[in-house]
């Protein structure tokens, strides 16, 4: 059985994530930010589709991911987002603050 709070359509699980920028650094766009998070999948990772909305804080958004469970496609979205934040200059300082199986 899945948790409950996992939004599960056929394998895949919808994962929000958050991330926080420094205050003295400036708003990323959104298609920079989906870019980032795009070349920052691997095959294993399972991401079928990315959402991202920017904003004076970061950005937040969801991943629909297939994975085994909701466990695994939390784990592979925070490797994800971590590999986006490490790849990326424009991205130096930011922080994941918050990824977690959506409601």
């Amino acid at each position: 059985m899945h948790a409950p709070d996992a939004c599960i359509v056929r394998g895949v699980y919808l994962v929000e994530f958050l991330l926080t920028k420094p205050r003295t650094a400036p708003q990323a766009r959104e298609h920079a930010s989906l870019d980032a998070l795009r070349s920052a999948c691997l095959p294993q990772d399972g991401v079928e589709h990315i959402r991202v909305h920017t904003s004076r804080a970061g950005a937040r958004g969801v991943f629909f991911c297939r994975a085994p469970d909701l466990e695994q496609a939390v784990s592979r979205t925070y490797a994800v987002c971590r590999r986006a934040l490490e790849l990326r200059p424009e991205f130096r300082g930011w922080e994941i603050t918050r990824v977690a199986g959506a409601l």
